[in-house]
């Protein structure tokens, strides 16, 4: 690696060269090309003096070139009115719920007359219309609009467990200009776009049951969906990975699994939040009665996940919606084990495989699969792991 180099984060630099405006090439100080300026905007590392002449044009400095974007930040660049509108569903469904019934407006649309927030208004109006059931989100980008649709569903009452889709709800919304007392359509710089597309996705893990993103594959049914399990040991910052194991169904040996552990431990030991798309265990190390020179904090960390196998054998993660997540974190918490399920996921259903015999521990696997292995660690893991885990190649 070059000496006195360094790598700036290049969504920074796209995002304050879109605050600033104009082509690149407006930008070009002394020693500092269009070719050096779109190489650093790919990702590519440049040298501190060219990090100091790019931090000056952008009128910004290298450490906040360096720093991930923050919400406000883009939050304050984006249009303050949004339009809202109802629209069809996609696919024909049993019952139409036009949307602007949930947020509000009328059925030519919904003005927006400040930046979304987290799309907490209106989109949080309409994701808090219908809780009942399960819930499927279908995310569509349409020229400068995007498009979101809520589609619900009940599990027919037999061991088929199939979806039952009575009813749908949809809604395109984009950004406007304003002059006066005229609004048109604004089409968003890609940062911006972009932006806003990966919170829509993020909004989506988080509020649904599936996810259908455009240009992205998910399975038609949750039940497809499997816990991924990781363990490490040691403090934040020294961790390490000491395995790993795949459940087949959430409601079925994992919650079996999972309830046999907690069991086991003291009440005050375990510390249950979320993480990410899916909860955290923490049980924190014990403390010797007699002070011991050689004791560490050796915490035990286990992170849950679901995600589901795609068809070219790879694991893809799955969304768990927010409210049935944090009922299993409030449930593990209260050591109320009757509660430990999510109902957004089907109960435990027959299986033909002879695999397993007796259902696995709350423990790693240590004959974890080579290919289970490597589908965990390109899906957690994208930097190489100093781990325990040994695999077998049957």
């Amino acid at each position: 690696m070059p000496k006195n180099t360094i790598q700036l984060n290049s969504d920074k630099i796209c995002l304050r060269f879109a605050e600033a405006g104009g082509p690149a090439k407006i930008y070009v100080v002394a020693g500092l090309s269009e070719k050096t300026i779109q190489r650093i905007k790919k990702g590519d590392r440049t040298t501190l003096t060219t990090a100091h002449l790019l931090a000056a044009t952008l009128r910004t400095t290298v450490e906040d070139l360096l720093l991930p974007i923050e919400r406000d930040e883009v939050q304050r660049q984006l249009p303050h009115n949004w339009l809202y509108e109802g629209i069809e569903p996609s696919v024909q469904v049993r019952q139409h719920l036009p949307a602007h019934l949930a947020i509000g407006g009328n059925p030519e649309g919904y003005i927006v007359e400040r930046p979304p927030s987290g799309w907490l208004d209106p989109l949080d109006k309409l994701l808090k219309w219908y809780t009942g059931g399960g819930r499927k989100i279908v995310l569509r980008r349409e020229a400068h609009a995007y498009r979101m649709e809520l589609h619900y569903y009940e599990y027919t009452p037999d061991q088929a467990q199939e979806l039952d889709y009575h009813a749908a709800s949809a809604c395109r919304f984009f950004a406007l200009t304003r002059t006066g007392d005229e609004f048109k359509k604004a089409a968003l710089h890609d940062i911006y776009a972009d932006w806003v597309w990966s919170d829509l996705w993020r909004l989506a893990m988080q509020r649904a049951d599936i996810v259908d993103v455009e240009g992205g594959v998910a399975p038609e049914h949750p039940r497809e969906y499997v816990p991924v399990v990781r363990f490490y040991r040691g403090m934040v910052v020294r961790r390490k990975l000491e395995g790993m194991r795949v459940f087949r169904q959430f409601h079925g040996d994992f919650r079996r699994a999972l309830i046999k552990y907690m069991d086991g431990l003291e009440p005050r030991r375990a510390e249950v939040s979320s993480h990410g798309f899916g909860i955290q265990i923490r049980i924190p190390a014990v403390r010797p009665a007699v002070y011991d020179p050689h004791w560490h904090e050796n915490e035990v960390c286990i992170e849950v996940d679901l995600a589901w196998w795609t068809s070219d054998g790879s694991l893809a993660r799955a969304p768990w919606r927010l409210e049935h997540r944090e009922r299993v974190i409030a449930a593990l918490g209260e050591r109320n084990w009757a509660s430990v399920h999510s109902p957004g996921l089907p109960l435990a259903y027959p299986t033909d495989s002879t695999e397993y015999e007796e259902d696995p521990t709350l423990t790693p696997d240590p004959h974890v699969q080579m290919h289970v292995a490597e589908a965990v660690v390109s899906l957690y893991c994208p930097e190489p792991e100093q781990s325990k885990v040994s695999v077998d190649d049957a």
